[in-house]
């Protein structure tokens, strides 16, 4: 980083603004690095949070354009100095995108042969696979980053189940290409919690490493309180343009899903509102493959504000009902949000782990984001595309790419 061209005149801005006895709107002076004071401002703008060192505010857009555009050193720093360049750069590989061509992209990538450098570059990645100290390194194909996977699977979404599924049956007998044909069920599960009806979807605890970016990991064996329990209901599903909106829209039971593929921490979320009693249960979804899957501690802010949003609903809503006895009522019960985290994978996943990020016991004081957390296995189809699944993670190798 310390020997780009731009580095130097970055850091020089930085220290005006964050520096001692800086202005507070002088912020201004970043504009020339493309979306750097808006990232900056959405970080660290939030009331009660201490203004960072030019270092740690260096670090933080270095930490935005890894998450946002994957770790291909080009890309991060080009991401540092014009994160809305590159965001409109990468943008444009999205809009006409074609699943037959982004398919053979994969298949080339996963046979070390050259593919359509518009996807493969823009899209795909050759992540390497730790298998030991004295095991050569392998390879699979995956996407770029978490943001360019969402962004392609919510034009996917579009697209009907059987279509997904064909790609799914085509992808998985590719060595290499399995992990991200695992990538391909993520909407299937977004349509089946959505729609499922009658009954209780089964969950299992996570247990959590008890440090600031804890790690929770399946324990099937631990039983889940009886009063845990995730409904199986026909979900209306809304799409969030901006989080600002969901003031507008609470509705109990509804599926909300953000638009911004960009949106930290989460897929998903869904709200059980109990006006009588006071009490909000926000269920933090998080839709993945991936067994070991990471966030942005942005997620922890966009949470907090969520809850501010449900206290406010039911202060709003219809008191609770007083009786007396005696002389005596019954006070009203004070407003409640409880959070519930849920790691949603396809049936019969092993292994599995759900690393959070860093600031998990920060800025809890008036909104607490922090809450238990389950883990889903959805049965994602049908007996067609239950075979698909099964053959899918019975292949454990990657093969190796020479």
């Amino acid at each position: 980083m310390k020997f780009q061209r731009e580095y130097q005149d970055l850091l020089v801005a930085l220290r005006k603004v964050y520096g001692q006895g800086s202005a507070s709107n002088s912020i201004s002076l970043l504009d020339a690095y493309g979306g750097a004071s808006d990232l900056l401002r959405e970080h660290y703008g939030e009331e009660g949070t201490a203004s960072p060192s030019p270092e740690d505010a260096l670090n933080y857009l270095l930490d935005a354009s890894i998450e946002r555009f994957g770790y291909s050193a080009r890309d991060v720093f080009h991401g540092v100095f014009g994160y809305l360049q590159m965001t409109r750069y990468h943008d444009s590989a999205f809009v006409n995108l074609n699943s037959t061509d982004l398919c053979n992209a994969v298949f080339a990538l996963a046979k070390n042969e050259g593919g359509d450098q518009s996807i493969s570059h823009k899209i795909l990645a050759l992540h390497p696979v730790y298998r030991g100290p004295l095991e050569p390194t392998r390879w699979s194909v995956d996407f770029k980053s978490d943001w360019v996977a969402r962004s392609v699977l919510g034009y996917l979404d579009q697209a009907e189940d059987d279509e997904i599924r064909r790609q799914i049956r085509t992808l998985q007998m590719v060595p290499g290409a399995r992990g991200f044909a695992r990538r391909l069920l993520e909407p299937i599960a977004h349509r089946r919690i959505a729609t499922s009806i009658r009954g209780f979807w089964t969950i299992a605890n996570m247990d959590s490493s008890a440090t600031d970016a804890p790690k929770f990991t399946l324990n099937r064996d631990s039983p889940v309180p009886d009063n845990v329990r995730f409904a199986k209901v026909k979900r209306k599903i809304i799409k969030l343009e901006a989080l600002a909106d969901l003031s507008t829209c609470l509705e109990n039971n509804a599926y909300y899903v953000p638009a911004d593929p960009n949106f930290p921490l989460f897929d998903a979320f869904t709200i059980e509102l109990d006006h009588v009693k006071k009490l909000a249960i926000l269920w933090i979804l998080q839709i993945t493959t991936s067994r070991l899957h990471g966030g942005s501690a942005l997620g922890y802010q966009r949470i907090r504000e969520i809850i501010t949003m449900l206290k406010d609903k039911l202060r709003e809503g219809p008191p609770a009902k007083k009786r007396k006895t005696g002389s005596q009522a019954t006070p009203t019960p004070l407003v409640q949000v409880e959070v519930r985290y849920l790691l949603v994978v396809p049936k019969d996943t092993l292994d599995l782990q759900w690393q959070f990020p860093e600031g998990w016991d920060q800025n809890v004081q008036r909104n607490d984001h922090r809450g238990e957390v389950y883990c889903l296995e959805v049965p994602l189809s049908d007996s067609v595309c239950s075979t698909i699944i099964k053959k899918v993670f019975s292949f454990e190798h990657i093969v190796f790419i020479q």
